[in-house]
């Protein structure tokens, strides 16, 4: 048995703590992003049903059968491309501020220039934004 002055200590390496405020506000972005792409993702498969409903109650303009599929395709990839930037965040890595970030602006100017989408749709989208981006500092 070796004495006791000869026993080196394991340096214990501890991984950064995720304020609880971030906790929260991943949660949050977690449920919120997830459910819009996955009801983005399964308005694909019912897309034609989708195109009947929106040209039966718009009457000023009609959209096409592959429209309908694009704008639905783009929201889940946008919606999942940002989920996937908030599981980098959740680990604390910039990068995932940048790959939440870039979906974000598209959709929220998408939904600006949109005049049938309401204001304060576009204001979660920026508030999730501006909120994640006060803790830009703390993310390696």
């Amino acid at each position: 048995m070796l004495p006791d002055k000869q026993t080196a200590e394991i340096p214990q390496i501890s991984a950064p703590s995720r304020p609880l405020f971030l906790t929260v506000i991943c949660l949050f972005a977690f449920v919120f992003f997830g459910i819009i792409a996955i009801l983005f993702l399964l308005s694909v498969f019912w897309s034609g049903r989708i195109t009947e409903v929106i040209n039966q109650y718009m009457l000023q303009e009609k959209y096409a059968h592959f429209q309908i599929i694009l704008i639905t395709l783009g929201g889940f990839i946008f919606h999942a491309v940002a989920f996937a930037g908030i599981i980098l965040i959740w680990n604390l890595k910039r990068t995932g501020y940048i790959l939440f970030a870039i979906p974000v602006l598209l959709i929220s100017g998408y939904q600006l220039f949109n005049h049938n989408i309401p204001v304060s749709s576009v204001a979660v989208y920026i508030a999730l934004l501006i909120l994640f981006g006060l803790f830009f500092r703390k993310l390696r």
